[in-house]
Formats: C-alpha cells, sequence, structure tokens
C-alpha cells in the first residue's frame, strides 16, 4: 500500500511553509490507517511536527475508553496525542450528526494556524454518502461537489489525502498492517440518514452498479469544477461592486439564474453559508420592491437589508439602546459594537469647553421625537430628517449617542454640535470624535 502512503506525502508536500499535521484521530479503521501512514513519513519529513487528536463528544458510552485506545495506539506510533472534550448537544436543531461535526470541527480549529494543516480520513466511499445526502437535499452544484480534497479551514488548510481510495483498500491496508481499531455501535444505528444510507441504499446500489462509489466521487468532481466556475462568473460580476453591499441595478441586469448565484457569492463573501431556496427567493424579490418600503429578510442569524439601492448584509444580533449614561474624563467606552467616544482639546469647532467642564454630561441613544439647533440653518430641524438627509443607515440611526447636557441635546455624536453650544472660531472647546470600527454606520 505504497500509493496510500505516497499520496498522504504529496499532499502534505503539496502545501508551502508546514510545519504541523495535524491529524483528525477517532480510533476507527480509517482515521487509523491516516494516523499510521503518517507515522511512516515522520522521518522523511523531518522538521515537520506531527500530531494526533482525538475528540470526545461524550455522546457513547464507550467514548473515555476509546480515547485511551488511541493514546496507547499514538504512543506506539511515536506520534505526539491529544484527547478533547466538547459539548456536541444538539441545542442548534441542526439534528445530531451536524452537532457533533460542528463540535469537532471547531475544536480542532484550535490547533490549526497558518502553517498548520488538518488531515482527515474521509475516503471515496464517504464521498459517495456526502453526494447522496446532498441530492436528496436538493443541493445545488456547491453541495453535491461534497468534499473537496483541500479547503481552507480556521487559519490554515483541510486536507482530505484518501478521497480517491475505496474503504475496501484502506481495510486492506489495516489488515497488511494488522492495526487494531475501535467499532463505534453507533455506525450501525439507521435513524442517522448517513447510516441507513451505508447500510441499506447503497449496498443495493451497488449490487447492481459495482463501481457505484467511484463514479459518484467523480461526479461530485464534476460539480466541484462546475461550481469552481460559476463562483468565477459571480466574483467578475461583484469586482465592480462594494464588497460590503451589493447594487441591486447591476444585479437585475443579469438573467434571473445568474442572479442568485451573484447573491449566493455575495453571501458567501460575508462569510454566510448558501440560504435556503425560499430565502433566496425571499431576498430576490427584494431586488424589485418600492423604495421606500425598506424591507429586510432575516434567518438564523443573518439578515439582509435593501437601502439606496443596495443590499446590504447584517449579522443578526440584538443591540440595546444606551440608557442615559454620565460622561465623565476625556473617553467614554460604549456597550455592545458601539465604540467610544473622545473629546480632544481644540479651538472652534467643537463644544464650549469652559460649559461642558461646569457641567454634567450625559449620553443616550435615540428615543424619538429629538430636535437641534444647527449654526446656519433656520429654526429646530427634527433629528429624523437630518438623518435622512445625511443618507445613514437607517438600521444604525438608533444606536448613535447622544450628548446631553441637562435636558438640551449638544450633539449628536460627532456629526453636529448644537448651535447654542458651539464653539465660537477661537474659543476653547472640545471636538468629539465617535470611533466605532465594528459599525457601520454610511
Amino acid at each position: 500500500m505504497d500509493d496510500l502512503v505516497n499520496c498522504v506525502e504529496q499532499y502534505i508536500l503539496s502545501v508551502t511553509g508546514i510545519k504541523k499535521v495535524v491529524i483528525a484521530y477517532s480510533g476507527g479503521v480509517d482515521s487509523h490507517v491516516l494516523l499510521h501512514s503518517c507515522s511512516q513519513l515522520q522521518e522523511k519529513l523531518k522538521p515537520i511536527s506531527f500530531l494526533a487528536v482525538y475528540i470526545d463528544h461524550g455522546l457513547h458510552d464507550d467514548s473515555s475508553r476509546w480515547s485511551i485506545h488511541c493514546q496507547q495506539m499514538a504512543s506506539a506510533l511515536a506520534i505526539p496525542f491529544i484527547s478533547q472534550k466538547v459539548n456536541a448537544q444538539n441545542d442548534q436543531g441542526e439534528g445530531p450528526e451536524q452537532a457533533a461535526r460542528r463540535a469537532r470541527y471547531v475544536a480542532l480549529s484550535d490547533y490549526i494556524d497558518e502553517s498548520s494543516v488538518l488531515l482527515t480520513a474521509q475516503h471515496q466511499d464517504d464521498q459517495a454518502e456526502t453526494f447522496m445526502l446532498q441530492l436528496l437535499r436538493g443541493a445545488g452544484v456547491d453541495g453535491l461537489a461534497s468534499m473537496p480534497t483541500i479547503n481552507a479551514f480556521g487559519l490554515g488548510l483541510i486536507l482530505r489525502p484518501l478521497l480517491k481510495f475505496s474503504k475496501q483498500q484502506l481495510l486492506a491496508y489495516a489488515k497488511k498492517e494488522q492495526l487494531q481499531w475501535v467499532e463505534d455501535s453507533s455506525n450501525l444505528n439507521e435513524a442517522y440518514d448517513r447510516n441507513f444510507l451505508r447500510q441499506q441504499v447503497i449496498p443495493l446500489l451497488q449490487s447492481r452498479w459495482p463501481a457505484f462509489s467511484k463514479t459518484t466521487a467523480r461526479s461530485a468532481s464534476h460539480c466541484a469544477e462546475a461550481g469552481s466556475i460559476l463562483v468565477d462568473i459571480a466574483s467578475s460580476i461583484l469586482l465592480t461592486m462594494d464588497k460590503d453591499e451589493l447594487d441591486i441595478g447591476l444585479v437585475l441586469t443579469q438573467k434571473p439564474e445568474i442572479q442568485r448565484l451573484v447573491i449566493r457569492q455575495w453571501l458567501k463573501a460575508q462569510g454566510v453559508r448558501s440560504p435556503s431556496e425560499k430565502i433566496l427567493e425571499q431576498i430576490l424579490k427584494m431586488l424589485t420592491v418600492q423604495a421606500d418600503k425598506l424591507p429586510l429578510v432575516g434567518w438564523a442569524e443573518h439578515e439582509v437589508r435593501l437601502f439606496d439601492g443596495a443590499l446590504f448584509y447584517i449579522p443578526r444580533h440584538e443591540k440595546n439602546q444606551l440608557q442615559s449614561v454620565q460622561w465623565q474624563g476625556n473617553k467614554l467606552v460604549l456597550p455592545d459594537s458601539l465604540g467610544n467616544l473622545s473629546i480632544k482639546e481644540g479651538l472652534g469647532r467643537g463644544v464650549k469647553r469652559d460649559l461642558w467642564d461646569s457641567s454634567a454630561v450625559t449620553v443616550r441613544t435615540r428615543q424619538g421625537g429629538e430636535r437641534i439647533k444647527l449654526a446656519g440653518r433656520s429654526g429646530h430641524k427634527q433629528l429624523k430628517k437630518l438623518l435622512n438627509e445625511e443618507r445613514l443607515l437607517p438600521w444604525v440611526r438608533n444606536l448613535l449617542p447622544l450628548i446631553y447636557i441637562g435636558d438640551e441635546l449638544v450633539a449628536v455624536a460627532d456629526l453636529w454640535v448644537a448651535e447654542a453650544f458651539l464653539a465660537d472660531q477661537n474659543e476653547a472647546s472640545y471636538q468629539i470624535n465617535w470611533a466605532h470600527p465594528e459599525l457601520r454606520i454610511k
């Protein structure tokens, strides 16, 4: 089985600047074959270091015993070993398989930096199962592409060097090398979709089409290639736009299928997984909605909003409005992602310094109905109208810090100072600065 070891070596060496290889080791036959193949390369690939990591999901009564077994096997192969417990509870409604997978990969990512790679032991039969699962879920080409052989992971990369080998080839390797592995009885539980496919559906298909796993893996590869081309098409359109917003005028010049493609790629660039077909259709409807409707589409932890002829993506989490707090000293740190306020001594342009120093200054966010008199403009203006004129993003307007002395509105963040509190050209002043690196307002 030199081919298998050589394949693992080629994948590792394909990554430039690699210093550490982390092996996801469960103790099963697949990951043990991967671990053993890496042990054959340790001397040859110095000074690259190897580390085996066992993730204990705590979902099986034997998980602690398996951890001890894995430690013993790694020690026998002279590969450093770490066992880590994780919380794999299904608390996000994603199903037990996905919950365990998410917890496992979150934990493994802690061991990966810019000069590291994670090796996992998925093989050709796993690829076929993944393809079938995606097919049954109605996935597009990205989903049908199944598992890539190499992909970004954490700060580094994840490699799947065994994808071209079948389960039978891995078993043959394990028997030849007289490896000892654990058998997870939960793999026989057909309540899990993947196990049902593995135990019932795929054997039936293989009885009719013996090369099923090989040809299905090839189809996944074709889908990956098609997906890559589609990404290039969408990316070329997105290059003409601001990366943080999507110009609906440009999107509407495209065919409907390209519109969907561009929106999916735009969301992907924001770190958002492709939404469901239903959510995608709701976003498409926003492209032709009346401008004054200010619609939004929200799902899970995400929001897409329409404003001023563009779509904006916003992570969905509650930002509490700021209740009245006293501002003492030169700097005030605001809660959530609202940043901080600070003052700098100067002449003119800012708030009169003597008035500020002799008063109690408080800060709060909008409550509605605020008015302010600005220098050079007649009468008091509604803050709502000023914010409209300034074209501030509507969903952040209620988060702007408003500065008060007593009941008088002195300043709106660092945008405006009320005329009554504005220092003359050569008068000592405090110039207000609002730093909000995590909050886009325009």
